[in-house]
């Protein structure tokens, strides 16, 4: 059966598991590792593209094992078998990639790997911008693998205002919220909107409760959210005093608070804190919130000092800043 790899964000490997095989089914997993999924796909490899968790994703000609795999064994034992690339016309350079860092390797092993394809298909060398490309992957895990890449995803971020989530990112957090479809659920700091529109989009809740401080924002919230199936609300609140709220009206909250870097806030514990009070009025009994931040600490000391119940600390990158996603519960 054909074999692929994908790579995803950084620590959420077992939601996307579980995800990945309701959503394409007859996939089977050969390995997780962190940021990466080897798996088994015997149907369309177009249909994976469409998977928003992934970002690359590259159609494996041959797997390895072992702590000391080198790039030149790699490519050694690659030259030796003759080529099935599933992209045989264009262009295309070599790539050696370890631990996520692409990795400088003997200017003979680089040639070596570019006769050998020149030699097994229609495709030409262009080392600048190819059509397709043919990676070499070491991990620290003790794999290794050689494979064509398939897909890989814009990651610019021209299209998105500051402090902005990708929208991949915000459909994680949401896929960490186990999302039914009676829910209610609740962004009380939703900035541009990118959590509610992935909730709406791909999760489809009754409610969804869109707040923020900021006008213009809340007023281009409106603007984007659409639905036939999910009720949308969205309005301008502080919150210390989200009075558009009902008390225990709410099943979960997805969110991505300020981490007190780029907004004047003087004491970023207490502001959590007093968010963490607001949030357990609004909430029913047993809520689940997903919460974003890179102040790991003060979130923590935060919530025990509410009352929540810290259930699982998901650390992660945005933007290459160490953060954690944390889902907590609500202890009643």
């Amino acid at each position: 059966m054909p074999e692929y790899i994908a790579t995803f964000t950084t620590g959420f490997g077992e939601y996307i598991q579980k995800q990945m095989a309701e959503d394409m089914p007859g996939i089977k997993t050969v390995g997780l590792y962190d940021g990466l999924i080897h798996f088994q796909y015997h149907g369309d490899y177009s249909k994976l593209v469409k998977l928003i968790y992934f970002n690359n994703i590259f159609y494996v000609l041959k797997a390895f094992r072992g702590k000391s795999i080198s790039f030149e064994q790699m490519t050694n034992a690659v030259c030796k078998k003759k080529e099935s690339l599933p992209v045989t016309k264009g262009s295309f350079r070599i790539r050696f990639s370890r631990e996520n860092q692409f990795a400088k390797v003997d200017q003979s092993i680089t040639i070596k790997a570019e006769n050998h394809i020149v030699k097994e298909s229609d495709l030409k060398i262009n080392r600048v911008n190819p059509s397709t490309e043919i990676w070499y992957i070491i991990r620290t895990e003790g794999v290794g693998f050689y494979g064509q890449l398939l897909f890989k995803r814009k990651m610019t971020e021209k299209n998105l205002k500051k402090g902005e989530l990708r929208p991949e990112f915000a459909y994680l957090m949401c896929l960490c919220g186990n999302i039914a479809k009676m829910d209610v659920v609740c962004d009380p700091f939703c900035g541009y909107g990118s959590i509610p529109q992935q909730l709406v989009k791909r999760f489809s809740p009754e409610k969804v409760i869109a707040t923020d401080i900021d006008e213009k924002k809340i007023m281009a919230v409106k603007k984007k959210m659409y639905s036939r199936k999910t009720e949308i609300t969205c309005f301008c609140s502080n919150i210390f005093n989200l009075s558009c709220v009902e008390n225990e009206s709410v099943d979960k909250i997805v969110t991505d608070p300020p981490w007190g870097y780029y907004e004047e806030i003087e004491d970023i514990e207490r502001f959590y804190y007093h968010m963490a009070v607001e949030f357990r009025r609004i909430t029913k009994e047993n809520a689940t919130m997903v919460i974003l931040s890179a102040r790991k600490q003060e979130l923590m000391a935060a919530c025990s000092k509410a009352g929540f119940i810290i259930e699982k600390q998901i650390n992660t990158l945005v933007n290459g800043k160490k953060a954690a996603v944390f889902i907590v519960r609500k202890d009643c």
